[in-house]
This record gives C-alpha cells, sequence and structure tokens, in this order.
C-alpha cells in the first residue's frame, strides 16, 4: 500500500466509528428517555441535534465515565454505557494515532 494511501484507510474507520457512535448515542437517550425519565431531565434532556448543547454533551460524557448507569439498575443501559465507554477509548487511541502517524509520514 502505498504511504500516501495508508491514511486514508484509518480515516474511514474513524468515519464509521462515527456514525456507529451517533447510532450507540441515540439508542442511549432513547432508553434514558424512556426508562429513566428522571435521569433524562436532569441530564437536559440531550439529543443529537435539536437540544444538543456544550452542556448535556459534558453530561453525557459524565454519566458515561463516572458510570452512573450503574445507580439506575438496568442492565441494558450499564451494557450500553459499557460499551459506550470502551467504544470512546478505542476511537481515541485511533485517532491520536492516526494523528501521530500522519503528522510522522509528513515531517520527513
Amino acid at each position: 500500500m502505498a504511504p500516501q494511501t495508508f491514511p486514508d484507510v484509518p480515516f474511514f474507520v474513524l468515519f464509521g466509528m462515527v456514525i456507529m457512535w451517533f447510532v450507540m448515542i441515540k439508542l442511549l437517550f432513547n432508553r434514558l428517555e424512556a426508562a429513566h425519565p428522571e435521569k433524562y431531565a436532569a441530564m437536559g434532556r440531550p439529543s443529537l441535534f435539536l437540544r444538543n448543547s456544550v452542556a448535556s454533551s459534558w453530561a453525557t460524557m459524565r454519566f458515561l465515565v463516572t458510570r452512573e448507569h450503574r445507580t439506575l439498575n438496568d442492565s441494558y443501559l450499564s451494557r450500553l454505557s459499557d460499551a459506550m465507554l470502551v467504544f470512546f477509548a478505542i476511537y481515541l487511541l485511533l485517532f491520536f494515532g492516526m494523528v501521530f502517524f500522519v503528522s510522522r509520514v509528513h515531517a520527513s
């Protein structure tokens, strides 16, 4: 594979991961709204686009990172939240790995 095309592969993988993230976020919001409306309201009634704000995005990430789902005793929500946290960590590793690789290729 030519060095110029190698970054294209991770780019498309990361792009696909962004689409998957949106799907998982939508599943999370739907579950919170349907099964845990109090928690959903406390998070600012987040959505993908309409009520999206920095505060609701921060509340969503805090919910995932601090594993607030544990207090809700919802096994589906717990599995989804844990999977999202792992998925996000993998995404960050791939993203920063690609940035590092591309910067090294262009520096040489």
